[in-house]
């Protein structure tokens, strides 16, 4: 999973310190500043790299449902190896272990975290108040420097005004993991919106232009809402990782007539039906009334 490695040293004395059951000083999560797209707000995270939408059913109140289960279940665990292991095995018998992608992980320990509980995290995070400073992260599957050395590729590609605006207008974790670890859409999209301006757009575009920040938000929602997606079992799981193991389809060269190149990349993004070429046109159709409702708004 990591793009970017780690000495076994470090990794080793990590995981030997959690095993002795010696606790490990909260270390400082690395910091990106603008960049920084994990943990954002007292409502605005992101747990996707932990597979949180690879699940059966991938709709909100399912995954509220879920997580507020396991944080529920996780409250009353004993902070031992021992305790925390069976909460795993107890999650995995309890849960539909079906996955859109068997490959790519899912993670038990996602839960609710926060003071008010209202965003996506790692339960086993040593500033979780019930852990006491204690990190358990070495007991999840990719291990406890997983949070030290990997950042999805939206992180290192996405310009920080983009990164900024994404983080200004959505305010929830389920919209917002969906949406942020897709650095291709979004690079698609600021690229389209800002060739229709004719210029770069900011987080000052938006903060005081609210009709602007929901023509925005509205174009955001089609990553969850696009009538026009293809069905199959994978649908809303967003599998953003550089090793090509599941690329989306591609979008056909258009007809004669038609003019859809423009669009090209966000109807791929977006895992539109190619069936027929009039279902592309409509696609294509009803992406320009959002991308012109935005402009629109952007030029008052």
């Amino acid at each position: 999973m990591p793009e970017r490695t780690a000495t076994m040293e470090h990794i080793d004395t990590t995981d030997r310190n959690i095993l002795n059951g010696r606790p490990i000083s909260p270390r400082r999560e690395p910091h990106l500043g603008d960049d920084y797209l994990c943990q954002v707000g007292a409502s605005l995270s992101c747990g996707a790299c932990c597979g949180l939408y690879n699940v059966a059913d991938v709709s909100r109140r399912t995954l509220e449902r879920l997580l507020g289960d396991r944080t529920r279940r996780f409250g009353r665990v004993t902070r031992t190896i021992d305790g925390i292991m069976a909460f795993r095995r107890e999650i995995e018998t309890l849960e539909n272990q079906n996955r859109p992608m068997p490959d790519f992980h899912h993670c038990p320990f996602l839960g609710f975290v926060g003071p008010s509980k209202e965003t996506v995290g790692c339960m086993l995070h040593p500033l979780e108040p019930l852990n006491r400073g204690m990190d358990f992260r070495s007991l999840s599957h990719y291990g406890g420097m997983a949070c030290h050395i990997y950042f999805c590729p939206a992180t290192r590609l996405l310009p920080t005004r983009c990164k900024q605006i994404v983080r200004t207008v959505i305010t929830d974790w389920y919209l917002y993991g969906l949406l942020v670890t897709e650095h291709r859409l979004l690079l698609a999209v600021f690229e389209e919106i800002e060739h229709r301006l004719n210029r770069q757009v900011f987080m000052d575009d938006f903060i005081h232009n609210a009709g602007a920040r929901e023509a925005l938000y509205n174009l955001f929602l089609l990553r969850v809402s696009w009538p026009f997606r293809r069905p199959g079992p994978l649908r809303l799981v967003n599998y953003f990782f550089n090793d090509h193991r599941h690329p989306r389809p591609d979008i056909p060269t258009a007809a004669e007539g038609q003019a859809i190149e423009r669009y090209h990349a966000i109807l791929k993004e977006l895992e539109t039906r190619t069936d027929s070429t009039e279902i592309v046109r409509q696609a294509e159709l009803y992406l320009d009334d959002k991308l012109r409702l935005l402009q629109a708004n952007l030029q008052s």
